[in-house]
C-alpha cells in the first residue's frame, strides 16, 4: 500500500498527488492522513471529475481556481500554520453538485 502522511503548506503537493493517482488507477491500497487525504481528493477531482483547476483554498493564495475542493473551516486561522487543527466530530453538509 501507499501511505501519505500529513504536512503543512504546499511543499510536496504535486508528488503526493501523483502517489494518490497511482494508487487509485492501480487499485493499490492508499492511506492518506490529513494532508495526504486532501491531496487524494484534489487528485480525484482533477482526473475523475475533470476539474482541471481543483485545489485547496489553502494553496490558492491568489484565488485563481473556481474549484476549491478543500476549504478552510471558519473557526481555523488562515495565517497560523500548524497547532490549530480542529479535532473531533464536525457536522458537514454536502450540497448536490448538480444543482449548486
Amino acid at each position: 500500500g501507499i501511505f501519505v502522511p500529513g504536512g503543512f503548506g504546499d511543499r510536496g503537493i504535486e508528488g503526493k498527488g501523483i502517489a494518490a493517482g497511482i494508487a487509485r488507477r492501480s487499485k493499490i491500497p492508499y492511506l492518506g492522513v490529513c494532508l495526504g487525504m486532501q491531496v487524494a481528493i484534489i487528485q480525484f477531482a482533477k482526473e475523475v471529475l475533470e476539474l482541471k483547476d481543483a485545489t485547496s483554498e489553502e494553496f490558492d493564495k491568489n484565488k485563481q481556481s473556481k474549484n476549491h475542493v478543500i476549504l478552510f473551516m471558519p473557526e481555523i486561522s488562515k495565517e497560523t500554520m500548524g497547532a490549530n487543527m480542529r479535532l473531533g466530530a464536525r457536522w458537514v453538509e454536502f450540497p448536490d453538485y448538480k444543482t449548486s
